[in-house]
């Protein structure tokens, strides 16, 4: 009987630093989780600025062609507006890269808020001891007075 407060006492130890443990497991893969999340929304952002690149370079093709059969490609109003038409769509793509890598930075700082909201060892380690104490008590230990 003497040893039972004993053992309620490293069981309660033992499964509160166990808990801890699994918290900061789970904390741990959902911050992987969602830097993988980052990495795809980058990934995808790339894909479709390029995209969004060859679509403007077709379209400028088409455009550029269809200036020549009409006669006025070589024109100085033309070259201007075709001009501004390539501007715009290279500021498209950007937008699109720029989009995608705040979206980036978002989820990255959100895996590290993840990461740093798990649980710390040591008052994990101070709150083990101390419900080891009550269970110790509470299994019929005394305390010297």
């Amino acid at each position: 009987m003497a040893a039972l407060p004993f053992i309620a006492a490293a069981a309660q130890f033992v499964s509160t630093i166990a808990e801890t443990q699994q918290a900061r497991a789970v904390g741990e893969a959902q911050a992987l989780g969602i830097e993988e999340q980052a990495a795809t929304v980058s990934r995808a952002a790339g894909a479709q600025e390029e995209a969004q690149r060859m679509a403007a370079k077709f379209q400028m093709g088409e455009t550029r062609a269809a200036a020549s059969q009409m006669g006025i490609a070589e024109s100085v109003t033309f070259g201007d507006v075709f001009g501004q038409a390539e501007t715009m769509a290279e500021l498209d793509a950007l937008n699109i890269r720029t989009a995608g890598e705040s979206r980036r930075r978002g989820l990255m700082y959100e895996a590290g808020v993840t990461r740093a909201a798990r649980p710390k060892l040591g008052p994990a380690l101070l709150a083990a001891g101390t419900k080891a104490l009550g269970a110790y008590v509470g299994a019929g230990g005394s305390l010297p007075s």
